[in-house]
């Protein structure tokens, strides 16, 4: 009996505590202390504003979208493979190759603007710094560089650096840190095999440079993902622009 009685006066107690608890404001401040009630909304809260914040940063992806991709000589080989990506996403691709640009021949004329003007792309590649693996002025090149992610303004981009095949003096690094990160896929470590001129990769070497870009370009690493599943079948590349190493740009 004595037992039950304990037992009763200790339920009692609690539920006095449980009312109290419900009526008492959700904060008592006594002097410089203050006291902040603890609710189910409270410890729900992190969780709440945790997902809302994944889905605020979860990126797009790019689907069928009209890409520009230009560049020098190394685009030809990437724009074949390209070629399949874009016809198997239901993208529509014009590719610019001006054989012997770099940086300077692009950033300092309005060759990008007229071919931006011309296609109105929704997404740009650009494949540049082969012909500029072993110069001295980097300062002039990053303007060059800065020059061309002006000309791109808003419009999503991934820059394919070139892959080295004897080092180089800093392209790579100036076109990484001007870029930005998630719009700079580094090829400088690709073991890709080369052609009858030792520069040029071959035909197969090549798909596969653009095979593990496409890796990149589709991921969340990447600040667009555009969207590049594997094509299982060849789509020939179209509406490709050959522009001289005797041309003068725009």
């Amino acid at each position: 009996m004595h037992a039950q009685i304990k037992t009763l006066l200790l339920m009692a107690a609690v539920m006095a505590a449980i009312i109290v608890y419900a009526v008492i404001p959700t904060e008592i401040t006594m002097g410089s202390y203050t006291i902040r009630k603890i609710t189910l909304v409270n410890l729900s809260r992190p969780l709440i504003e945790k997902t809302k914040q994944t889905k605020h940063t979860a990126k797009k992806v790019h689907r069928n979208q009209t890409i520009l991709f230009i560049g020098d000589s190394m685009v030809e080989g990437l724009s074949r493979r390209l070629g399949d990506y874009a016809g198997e996403n239901g993208h529509k691709l014009y590719t610019v190759i001006w054989y012997s640009s770099s940086t300077e021949r692009w950033g300092t004329t309005q060759t990008l603007e007229h071919f931006i003007a011309e296609y109105k792309p929704t997404y740009i590649l650009i494949c540049l710094g082969s012909n500029e693996l072993f110069i001295n002025d980097l300062a002039n090149r990053t303007q060059y560089v800065q020059q061309l992610v002006k000309k791109i303004g808003n419009i999503p981009f991934v820059w394919i650096s070139p892959s080295n095949w004897n080092g180089d003096t800093g392209i790579n690094d100036v076109i990484k840190e001007t870029v930005g990160k998630g719009h700079f896929f580094d090829s400088r470590n690709l073991k890709l095999k080369r052609g009858s001129d030792h520069y040029h990769p071959t035909w197969a070497a090549a798909a596969y440079w653009m095979d593990t870009a496409a890796k990149f370009i589709r991921s969340k690493e990447c600040a667009n993902p555009l969207q590049l599943n594997k094509p299982k079948a060849h789509h020939k590349a179209t509406n490709t622009k050959l522009l001289q190493p005797s041309f003068e740009g725009y």
